[in-house]
């Protein structure tokens, strides 16, 4: 068997009782003991979601946002949760004579996560406590710093000093971390314990206090009101020929227009600031969810201590700098933003039986295009090889390999497959993403 064969065959598990894929291992096996421990596949992916905020905190946190699509088993159709900060009540008043920032202060976006979390939890059976405790007991215990975060963090370095420069747990004073550092992080702990009470109000507490303080010392405006907004939403998702997307703000119409050909990418910066998990049960549950810190990694370049909370700045890059464009920033507005999730129909049947996203800033576009191309072409029954094929990524209009790109940023698909016969999960290995099936 050829090194490609075996990297399409380990991109590949399958289940009776559920699949779950994640960007990382630990995630994956802990969303798979939700499903041992009696969950569905909401549960699983919340359970892994909270796990990659602690294995993977340059990519998602808990001050970032969620988008998913979600296919319930009772439903014919999948729905979109949305749960994406709007813009602070001040921010446009405070932009009247400077432009918007795309890190710092400013640039921070009320987070979504929190919302989006309890949201897809409140679809399971385990409950938040449950659910948390895995990753609570890897914040306490510490992290092995993974070889992609270490790539990233020294990608982000001069990001994390320029607005740390004492030093924080993800850049101390002295330098990036290597990999293989053991990182303890007991104020992410106490955060996860906080959403475990307090779900979708986590940040309307102490952590909302701690979120503003570090934000307004970095000459940021959002504030107590601004967080306690709700932020989830379920809406319909977009379909067309068979193919359902999550609707705008996110990217979703835009990879419906990629394609049917009517709109050429011009692609843009690739970003590592988002990771991908999904699941799916024997019940007839399906969820891929896209959970992010915005573009590039580490998001704002803020951490609020006491939490080790990486803070997002979704609102720096999604919004227009201009506050008069039809996409600037104003009170309650959420901004565009470059994730989204899609489903297929294979069989003609009327329901998806294909899931798929992928993190990758301004490419996940270009790249949900390369891979749905592949699908509607080949079919379904090689998602390993569909999923591992070399992959190009748009910058000025022009295809450039994936592998000439000297950034540790790669496609990171993660596919479920749902059919009368089983279950099936795929994620791209090459940068560490896993499948497991159980």
């Amino acid at each position: 068997m050829t090194a490609t064969a075996v990297l399409a065959a380990n991109a590949v598990a399958h289940g009776s009782l559920g699949v779950v894929g994640a960007g990382a291992r630990t995630a994956a096996v802990i969303g798979a003991a939700a499903l041992l421990d009696g969950g569905n596949a909401f549960d699983a992916v919340i359970a892994a979601g909270l796990a990659e905020t602690v294995l993977l905190p340059p990519k998602c946190g808990l001050a970032g946002d969620v988008v998913a699509l979600v296919q319930p088993a009772d439903r014919p159709a999948p729905r979109a949760l949305l749960s994406i900060g709007a813009a602070a009540r001040r921010l446009p008043q405070a932009l009247a004579a400077r432009p918007l920032p795309r890190d710092g202060g400013l640039s921070v976006g009320v987070p979504g996560a929190p919302g989006g979390y309890a949201a897809l939890a409140g679809l399971g059976r385990l409950g938040l406590g449950r659910l948390a405790r895995p990753a609570i007991e890897l914040a306490r215990r510490g992290i092995i710093w993974p070889a992609l975060c270490a790539a990233l963090a020294r990608e982000a370095d001069g990001l994390l000093a320029r607005h740390q420069p004492a030093g924080c747990r993800y850049r101390p004073a002295t330098g990036p971390l290597d990999a293989g550092t053991l990182l303890r992080l007991p104020g992410l702990a106490l955060l996860l314990g906080e959403f475990a009470e307090r779900g979708a109000a986590l940040f309307h507490g102490p952590a909302g206090a701690a979120l503003a303080e570090r934000v307004a010392a970095a000459g940021g405006v959002i504030g107590r009101d601004d967080l306690a907004a709700p932020t989830a939403e379920w809406a319909e998702p977009v379909r067309q020929d068979g193919i359902w997307v999550t609707p705008a703000p996110t990217r979703g119409p835009a990879l419906l227009a990629a394609l049917a050909g009517e709109r050429v990418l011009v692609g843009g910066p690739t970003g590592e600031g988002t990771s991908v998990v999904a699941a799916a049960d024997g019940e007839g549950n399906a969820v891929v969810m896209v959970h992010s810190n915005s573009h590039p990694q580490f998001g704002s370049g803020l951490v609020a201590e006491p939490y080790d909370l990486v803070l997002s700045n979704r609102a720096g890059r999604g919004f227009h700098p201009d506050p008069g464009h039809p996409d600037g920033p104003a009170p309650g507005r959420r901004p565009p933003t470059t994730l989204h999730a899609w489903a297929l129909d294979t069989r003609g049947t009327g329901r998806p039986d294909l899931f798929g996203a992928t993190p990758g800033g301004e490419q996940q576009v270009p790249w949900n295009a390369q891979v749905l191309g592949d699908l509607m072409t080949t079919g379904p029954d090689d998602l390993g090889a569909i999923l591992t094929r070399p992959r190009w990524s748009l910058q000025d209009g022009a295809r450039v390999p994936v592998e000439a790109s000297a950034s540790a940023v790669r496609p990171a698909h993660v596919l479920l497959r749902v059919t009368g016969t089983g279950l099936t999960a795929a994620a791209d290995p090459r940068i560490g993403a896993v499948a497991l099936g159980v």
